[in-house]
């Protein structure tokens, strides 16, 4: 049962919301959090085609229709309207004696008291997991504790994640812990993230990772890259945009030619992989400022929309002739 509500959430998620880093879930993020994942899925709702999807979906697997129809009569939750946002957070830092910081803080309208009760009456579920109450708050503990675990934090928030990240959110929410917006190097990067985008993030590089590109040549100017962020919008164009900001701005050249560098190999191996992927990777351009990568694709909707259809019919026609040589395969004297 727990594996099923997850995975209706999941699915939830990746069809309702609005946009993240909103100011009440940014004073929930615990401070050493050193990348952000905003999904804006309320744009991508708006869409025809995901809306046909969504229909699709439920209308291929009653078994999946069925469990959400459930879980929406038992727990009076229902995932495609009562969940808000969603935020994914993780840490790069080492956490000693503790897993890695990382989840995913869900804002929302739950019923705990029902939404626990149905859990603990779920036969199947406690096979899968174990429902108790840590320091005041309700627990979903999977039975195998590498998947992390959930709390719900009161009946607007949850947070599920690994312990370390569940533990962290939980001591922010205790007043016991510092929250991101103490960590004023990183808060600066969040607040250019365009969050009306429908994906957008930020991250800090972390030093171990930029150890391990000084000591790699074809990777050394990049450890100069301190913070990135990055979004991507679909409203009529599709477009990407990622900023890499650098240490000092003596530095941008060295970093611009092997971000050109590896530019160079992209569309190399695009034109490897169609010429209608090449024709899309090679709109993609790198400009800089006096201490900023930026690294941009702008392909109109026309465009997108011609390029999806030459990958169908070209994805139409392998298939076909894979049928035909196995037919052939099939019809061939044997020795």
């Amino acid at each position: 049962m727990f594996k099923k509500i997850m995975l209706t959430a999941a699915l939830a998620v990746a069809v309702t919301g609005q946009a993240l880093f909103a100011a009440d879930m940014t004073k929930m993020i615990p401070e050493d959090t050193d990348f952000l994942l905003q999904i804006n899925v309320s744009k991508i709702l708006t869409l025809p085609e995901v809306q046909k999807q969504i229909t699709d979906e439920f209308e291929k697997s009653p078994e999946q229709k069925k469990t959400y129809e459930e879980l929406k009569a038992k727990s009076g939750f229902d995932p495609l309207k009562d969940l808000t946002n969603v935020v994914l957070f993780s840490s790069g830092k080492a956490i000693e004696g503790k897993d890695a910081l990382g989840g995913a803080l869900i804002e929302g309208k739950f019923d705990v008291e029902k939404i626990v009760k149905v859990i603990k009456e779920d036969e199947n579920a406690k096979k899968d997991v174990d429902v108790s109450v840590v320091d005041g708050f309700n627990c979903v503990v999977p039975k195998n504790n590498k998947d992390g675990y959930g709390m719900f934090l009161d009946n607007q928030y949850v947070v599920v994640g690994s312990q370390a990240g569940v533990d962290a959110v939980k001591a922010v929410k205790m007043g016991k812990a510092k929250t991101i917006e103490a960590n004023k190097n990183f808060l600066a990067i969040i607040n250019k993230i365009d969050s009306k985008a429908t994906v957008s993030g930020a991250g800090i590089l972390p030093q171990a990772f930029k150890d391990k590109c000084a000591q790699n040549p074809n990777a050394a100017a990049l450890a100069n890259i301190n913070t990135f962020f990055f979004d991507f919008n679909n409203d009529s164009n599709f477009v990407f945009n990622l900023n890499a900001e650098v240490d000092k701005k003596e530095n941008v050249n060295n970093v611009m030619t092997q971000v050109n560098g590896y530019l160079a190999m992209i569309k190399m191996f695009a034109g490897q992989a169609g010429p209608e992927i090449a024709e899309a990777v090679n709109m993609l351009t790198a400009t800089n400022t006096e201490t900023t990568i930026k690294l941009s694709l702008d392909i109109p909707a026309e465009k997108v929309a011609e390029i999806k259809a030459k990958i169908q019919e070209r994805a139409k026609q392998l298939q076909e002739q894979q049928k035909g040589g196995a037919a052939g395969d099939a019809n061939a004297p044997r020795e």
